[in-house]
């Protein structure tokens, strides 16, 4: 994951950029930048997040942040809604497929318990209730983690089940 930033150089004032690892898990993405690098407006972004599709980090000021998970999720949506004509119902639901349980290796008492395990309408990240297996946010979550591309999702909810 190597990515860069562009330094001035304190002695010639040209600019330089230097490479840096940093994680694709990692908000950095305004707003703004995010809506620019997919191609579609900030309201639709904004709209993806309250669908509960996407999460966003959100900074102690209340600016969202967006990483690299965020922008392909965002692309996958997108792939989803123009190309294979899903509205975001049917896309909420095909992610509600995803087996958490599974993935976070839920005992049945948990299960039983668990408001994702038996709503069949919203991904578990978007669901009202809180994970009997918290985290410190849900975008820490492998669960929300593991779906980056569309390509996967069959997978994913065919090997896990």
């Amino acid at each position: 994951m190597l990515k860069y930033y562009v330094q001035i150089d304190s002695d010639s004032g040209q600019m330089m950029t230097k490479q840096t690892e940093r994680s694709f898990y990692e908000p950095v993405y305004t707003i703004g930048i995010a809506a620019n690098r997919l191609g579609i407006s900030v309201h639709s972004l904004r709209q993806y997040e309250t669908e509960g599709l996407i999460l966003s980090h959100k900074t102690p000021t209340g600016r969202r942040l967006y990483s690299d998970l965020e922008i392909e999720k965002v692309r996958c949506i997108k792939n989803m809604i123009q190309d294979e004509g899903l509205n975001f119902e049917g896309i909420r639901r095909l992610m509600a497929l995803i087996p958490c349980w599974k993935l976070r290796e839920c005992s049945r008492e948990i299960q039983a318990i668990c408001s994702a395990f038996s709503d069949s309408a919203r991904p578990c990240w978007s669901s009202s209730e809180k994970c009997a297996h918290p985290l410190p946010s849900c975008r820490d979550c492998p669960v929300y983690q593991k779906i980056v591309h569309c390509s996967e999702l069959k997978n994913i909810i065919y090997e896990e089940y």
